[in-house]
């Protein structure tokens, strides 16, 4: 409880002095990048993860690529000494007979508070939508379709999708930044 009400303080600015750690469930540098713009606090250590989102590699739908993400931040807090855990997760969801492309992002602390935000739904072509329900992976189509090699370490599908007026690093700063926000109102003394 203290850790995490430090913790609470110092992203608000307000604690000199002290430090904390903020563990992020991935190793991929773009959602490293992501936290670290966020935050943007020398006194908050960002701790790399491996964390299992147990969930398909491909979630297929907004509340598998949410849970995704909660699973992420709940995993990486478990294997880390972090008072915070952020877990960052991408998906497509179904909407009115389109596939969309999601993000979503949790925060989670020692006390299991958990808090959620998600990004931008961005529309993919019509004719990803078999191959994405067959159970291919979307970096995999786009690999094929647009000859992009490991995109979600660069600007992404939304990168791709927007014609780089957004990027996957943007996007996921966002979210971090609802999320952290979110954090601070509810404990914030």
């Amino acid at each position: 409880m203290i850790k995490n009400m430090l913790c609470a303080a110092i992203l608000a600015g307000s604690l000199n002095g002290t430090a904390c750690e903020i563990a992020i469930g991935s190793t991929n540098p773009i959602k490293i990048q992501a936290v670290k713009n966020a935050i943007d606090n020398e006194k908050v250590r960002v701790v790399p993860c491996s964390a299992t989102s147990k969930v398909r590699s491909q979630p297929l739908s907004d509340e598998e690529t949410r849970q995704g993400a909660i699973n992420r931040a709940k995993d990486c807090l478990e294997k880390t000494e972090s008072a915070l855990g952020i877990g960052l997760e991408a998906g497509i969801a179904l909407l009115e007979g389109k596939v969309y492309l999601c993000h979503w992002g949790a925060i989670v602390d020692r006390n299991q508070n958990v808090y959620c935000s998600n990004g931008p739904l961005i529309l993919l072509p019509k004719e990803f939508e078999k191959l994405l329900l067959d159970g291919q992976c979307l970096e995999d189509i786009m690999h094929r379709a647009k000859g992009i090699e490991h995109l979600g370490t660069k600007e992404g599908a939304i990168g791709v999708f927007t014609q780089n007026r957004l990027n996957r690093e943007q996007v996921l700063t966002q979210i971090v930044k609802a999320l952290i926000g979110q954090y601070h109102y509810y404990h914030h003394e």
